[in-house]
């Protein structure tokens, strides 16, 4: 799921249990983003070579491998980039809560593709209409 800083979902992609959401990073792209923050499981040489031909700012979250412990820079790095990360989390938390989205609602792809998107339609349209009557 691709969300934009105000809570918003631009893209959604639905895939099987046994592929992992990495390997739909470039898919959830949508060609205007400037940044891009993403947890630590989204780090690769290719993602960073992507972000790079695109000129999009990555803000992927550093991540620690066996023996090479983060550095202090990087953890701070993270504290800095997670702050950003908290909507895009915060939109997770409400669709599970509110939407029930924390198992698959249907069996195959197609149906709970369906039933995903329009979660995430009424989503943005209650964002949209709180922001609203907010300002």
């Amino acid at each position: 799921m691709n969300t934009d800083e105000d809570g918003d979902i631009k893209t959604v992609k639905v895939t099987t249990g046994s592929l992992h959401d990495s390997n739909v990073f470039e898919e959830l792209l949508t060609g205007t983003e400037k940044e891009i923050y993403a947890d630590s499981a989204y780090k690769s040489n290719q993602h960073d070579e992507l972000l790079a031909t695109k000129k999009i700012k990555n803000r992927v979250l550093e991540r620690a491998y066996r023996n090479k412990p983060l550095t202090d820079e990087q953890k701070q790095n993270n504290l800095i980039r997670s702050q950003t990360r908290t909507v895009v989390e915060r939109t997770f938390g409400v669709l599970k809560l509110h939407y029930v989205m924390a198992q698959a609602g249907y069996m195959g792809i197609a149906r709970n593709t369906s039933r995903i998107m329009m979660i995430s339609m009424a989503h943005n349209l209650k964002r949209g209409l709180s922001i609203k009557l907010a300002s």
